[in-house]
């Protein structure tokens, strides 16, 4: 089924200098809050639990704060990207997750340091969500949106395996306190300026300035529809699933017998998985409709690789369900700005993916803690996989139940 069912109203014409928006979003991206917070969560876990003897479930609840933080600032950072433009946002907001990665280094034996340490890299670091950069690409590109988000996007799953790598690396060398360090010299020698030179926002006339609101739905109209309750049903749901297994991977494999860098390496293989998931599922968008290329994801790729984990999966077959996983992963993210902008149009672009990405990150903040009790509770993680198989596929079922693309046009009333 062709991308063309229904009127494209992304943005204009595909334009060569939106290539360098690409770039600077992919880096930026790549040193964005997730792979500061979720993805180096799994390699930190046994470092600060040997310092500081805090419990999995203990410290699985700073997930829920990075998560709950995401719920209630994302739709508020949506706001501001529609009212300020993404430029505005990003910058300051690179700025000052920076300063917060340096003030991890003071984490104290009190586990509320490491609640603070989360919720300020997280709140600081909005700006650095896909809601910014996704909606600078939307207005750049319009018959390969799907390919330029899946590029730009893909930065996230770079992240995602460099960044436990280098805290394995560097906590292994210099200490925990080091790889925070290094984290924050990447995000403010190599991000920030990147985003200044690199991330320009397209008007009419290709100058810096915004053009001002696209065509499409405000967000109150979008709510009207049961595309939208679709989809924000099945994000929370596939977030509960996805995070559950980002976030408790690498104390699994271990407790089966792995050793830390050999489980560390399974998150980077996520990571890779999640890098072409994205490249992939924005390549598909262009050419097939989007909520099948959702379904299909979900279905092999989430599914599927939390059945195995479920199974008892080590070595090899860990490998396998860890690219499985990050297919499914990676995808997702591209999968919401795609629809988003189909389905609701450039007027509330960033109020609606705002919302759209809480209800995925309030799944989220649901599934850690969730993981680390059934843990603690059981000494394994079996049931709690299996449970997990079942709520990605019932997102899945989900997405496919949407109707095509709807046309797009002007609406006379107010963004809500």
């Amino acid at each position: 089924m062709n991308a063309e069912r229904g009127t494209v109203i992304a943005g204009g014409a595909d334009s060569r200098r939106g290539w360098w928006v690409v770039a600077a979003t992919f880096v930026g991206l790549a040193l964005s809050y997730a792979p500061f917070t979720v993805f180096v969560f799994g390699t930190l876990v046994q470092p600060l639990q040997a310092e500081f003897g805090w419990s999995r479930a203990e410290m699985s609840f700073a997930l829920t704060v990075t998560n709950l933080t995401i719920v209630f600032g994302s739709p508020a950072l949506g706001l501001l990207v529609d009212r300020f433009g993404p430029r505005r946002v990003v910058l300051p907001s690179v700025f000052l997750m920076g300063l917060a990665l340096v003030a991890m280094t003071r984490m104290s034996a009190n586990i509320w340091s490491l609640y603070l340490g989360f919720f300020a890299i997280t709140v600081l670091g909005l700006g650095t969500l896909p809601h910014s950069y996704s909606r600078l690409l939307i207005g750049w590109f319009d018959r390969r949106l799907g390919l330029a988000l899946g590029i730009a996007l893909a930065g996230f799953g770079v992240g995602a395996a460099l960044v436990p790598q280098l805290a394995t690396g560097m906590t292994t060398a210099f200490g925990w306190r080091s790889a925070y360090l290094l984290f924050a010299a990447l995000v403010l020698a190599l991000s920030l300026p990147l985003a200044y030179c690199l991330l320009k926002e397209r008007s009419n006339g290709e100058a810096d300035t915004p053009s001002g609101p696209g065509p499409g739905l405000s967000g109150r109209e979008a709510a009207g529809t049961s595309d939208y309750w679709l989809l924000l049903v099945s994000f929370f749901l596939v977030g509960i699933a996805i995070t559950a297994i980002l976030s408790h991977l690498v104390p699994m494999l271990i407790d089966r017998g792995m050793g830390q860098t050999a489980a560390a390496r399974c998150m980077s293989a996520l990571a890779v998985g999640l890098i072409f998931g994205r490249m992939l599922a924005g390549y598909l968008m262009d050419h097939l409709f989007a909520p099948f290329v959702t379904a299909g994801f979900i279905t092999v790729g989430l599914a599927g690789g939390i059945c195995l984990l479920a199974l008892g999966a080590v070595g090899t077959w860990a490998f396998v369900a860890a690219v499985l996983v990050g297919l499914a992963t990676g995808s997702e993210i591209s999968e919401i700005a795609y629809m988003v902008g189909r389905y609701f149009g450039q007027r509330s672009f960033g109020l609606i993916y705002g919302l759209m990405f809480g209800a995925f990150q309030l799944g989220s903040s649901i599934a850690a803690p969730m993981m680390g009790y059934y843990h603690d509770i059981n000494g394994d993680y079996t049931g709690a996989l299996w449970a997990l198989a079942v709520v990605a596929l019932v997102g899945a079922l989900l997405v496919i139940l949407m109707a095509p693309y709807p046309g797009m046009r002007n609406r006379s009333s107010s963004a809500a």
